[in-house]
């Protein structure tokens, strides 16, 4: 009598888990908040967006999860750029940080801001860079809240 062949069953396979940096997207211009979130997006980043600084630090104060970098506007209200980043660099150690700005590089050269800057207006394939860039570069060890 012949053994009935027995099926070799695979183990369940479950496709690994790809993790999307998270990025939050903080900008008072609707049109720029938008196209950039859509950029974002289309390469493969999760967006969390906000309307300005203060929308922005109450998202990342309420978002349980890790966010990987903070790309906001330098010029918004209620909380400027450069102030909504350092104290995302405080609130939460690891994350990087770019502003953006239509402004002169020399004015905000002169600000004296420590962050990766990325000037307006900008290209798809600029913005997708230096997010690239800035999010596989080390980690600073300069705090520039200063503390």
């Amino acid at each position: 009598m012949a053994t009935p062949t027995q099926c070799t069953c695979l183990p369940d396979l479950v496709s690994p888990v790809l993790y999307q940096p998270v990025i939050l997207v903080a900008d008072d211009e609707a049109m720029n908040l938008d196209i950039v979130t859509m950029l974002m997006q289309s390469a493969g980043y999760v967006v969390l967006p906000a309307c300005d600084g203060q929308e922005g630090l109450e998202v990342s104060r309420t978002y349980p999860g890790r966010i990987d970098l903070v790309l906001s506007d330098l010029e918004m209200p209620r909380i400027n750029g450069t102030d909504l980043c350092t104290r995302l660099l405080r609130e939460r150690p690891g994350i990087k940080a770019i502003v953006m700005s239509g402004a002169d590089v020399k004015e905000v050269v002169g600000l004296g801001t420590p962050l990766p800057f990325l000037p307006k207006p900008f290209s798809g394939e600029t913005l997708r860079a230096k997010v690239r860039a800035v999010l596989a570069a080390p980690a600073s060890p300069a705090d520039p809240s200063g503390s």
